[in-house]
C-alpha cells in the first residue's frame, strides 16, 4: 500500500507539474526588474540580445518561438520595440503580456515637441547624407532588413531609467507570478518586498553621490536618458543624436559644438551600442572628456540584485566624467 501510494506520489510530480513560468522579456533592463520578482522560480528568456540595442532590432525565428512557449510577454511597448506588435498579435499573447508603458501608476515624459521638430527638419535636410552612408550604416548597426525604428516624439519610452517606474513593473510581476505559480506566491511577495527597501536604499545613495554632480553640463549620446537626469536633477545640455539609429548630419554637428561652448560642457557620452566616430569628430581639438554611457546596463550580470547594480554602473558613468 505505502509503495502505491508512493508510486503516486512520484507520478504526480511530472514534468509538467514541476514547470516554471516561462517569462519573455523585451530587453535586458526588463530582465532585470523580473529577475528580481522570479529569483529561481521562473524561466527567463531575453528576446533583444544585452550587446543589440532595440532602436534597430529585427525579430528571428528563435525569437518568435520564445513568444509562442512563454507564459507572460514583458515589453517596454509599442514606441519602443514596434517590432514585438505583430508577433504579439499573431501569438494571441497581446492581452496576457505586461505592457510597462501602460501599466498604472507610471509617471511618464513626452518627449520635447522642439526635438520632433528638428528631427524631422535634421532628416530632410540630410536625406542625401543618408543615401551617400547607407552601406556604412548596414556594416555598423548590423544588416536588419526590414527593422521600424522607432520614433522620438510623444512618450518617452526609456522608463526603466526611472527607479520609480521600475517599482511599478516590480508590482505588476509579482502580481502576475503569483496568479501563473500560486505555490510560490509567498516567495514572489517576500522577493518584492525585499526588492522595494533595496532600491529604496540604493536610490537615496546614488542621489548623495549624483548631488556633487548635478551641476555639470554634458552632452549626451541621443535623447533618452530624462527619467534618469530629472530623477536626480542632473544638467543635461543637449544630445548628438535624436534617433540614435541616424547620424547626424552637418547642421547638427555644427550645433554641437556651439552648445558645448556656450553651456561649457565637460563631458559628451557616447553609447556602447552605437559607433563612438561621430563623438570623436566633435570632440577633435578640444578638451571636453567622453566616456561611454550605457543605458541597457549590457554588461551588468543578470541576478535579482541586477537592476541595483545597473543604476550603480550608470551612475558611476556619470560620476567617471562629470567627476
Amino acid at each position: 500500500m505505502n509503495k502505491l501510494l508512493l508510486a503516486l506520489g512520484v507520478s504526480a510530480l511530472s514534468p509538467l507539474a514541476l514547470a516554471k513560468p516561462v517569462i519573455a522579456t523585451s530587453i535586458k533592463p526588463v530582465s532585470m526588474v523580473v529577475a528580481a520578482i522570479a529569483g529561481d522560480k521562473a524561466d527567463i528568456q531575453q528576446i533583444v540580445s544585452s550587446t543589440a540595442s532595440p532602436h534597430d532590432f529585427a525579430m528571428r525565428p528563435s525569437d518568435l518561438k520564445k513568444i509562442l512557449k512563454a507564459d507572460t510577454v514583458v515589453w517596454v511597448g509599442e514606441s519602443l520595440e514596434r517590432f514585438l506588435e505583430k508577433p504579439l498579435e499573431n501569438a494571441g499573447k497581446e492581452d496576457s503580456s505586461i505592457e510597462w508603458l501602460a501599466l498604472d501608476g507610471m509617471a511618464l515624459h513626452n518627449f520635447a515637441k522642439e526635438h520632433h521638430d528638428e528631427d524631422e527638419a535634421e532628416k530632410s535636410h540630410d536625406d542625401h547624407d543618408h543615401e551617400a552612408h547607407d552601406d556604412h550604416d548596414h556594416e555598423e548597426h548590423g544588416d536588419h532588413e526590414g527593422h521600424e525604428g522607432h520614433h522620438h516624439d510623444g512618450v518617452d519610452p526609456h522608463v526603466w531609467l526611472s527607479p520609480d517606474n521600475a517599482r511599478v513593473l516590480a508590482k505588476a510581476v509579482t502580481a502576475r507570478l503569483v496568479s501563473l505559480d500560486s505555490a510560490n506566491a509567498e516567495y514572489y511577495k517576500e522577493n518584492l518586498a525585499s526588492f522595494e527597501k533595496g532600491l529604496s536604499a540604493k536610490d537615496a545613495e546614488i542621489r548623495k553621490a549624483l548631488n556633487k554632480v548635478n551641476k555639470v553640463p554634458y552632452i549626451v549620446f541621443h535623447d533618452g536618458y530624462s527619467y534618469f537626469e530629472q530623477h536626480y536633477g542632473l544638467s543635461h545640455a543637449g544630445e548628438i543624436t535624436v534617433s540614435p539609429e541616424r547620424k547626424p548630419g552637418a547642421k547638427k554637428v555644427a550645433e554641437i559644438r556651439h552648445e558645448i561652448q556656450e553651456h561649457k560642457v565637460q563631458c559628451v557620452f557616447s553609447e556602447p551600442q552605437f559607433s563612438p566616430a561621430i563623438v570623436k569628430t566633435l570632440l577633435d581639438g578640444t578638451d571636453v572628456k567622453t566616456a561611454p554611457l550605457d543605458p541597457l546596463g549590457s554588461k551588468v550580470k543578470m541576478g535579482t540584485n541586477a537592476y541595483f547594480s545597473f543604476l550603480d554602473s550608470l551612475s558611476g558613468q556619470f560620476l567617471s566624467c562629470l567627476g
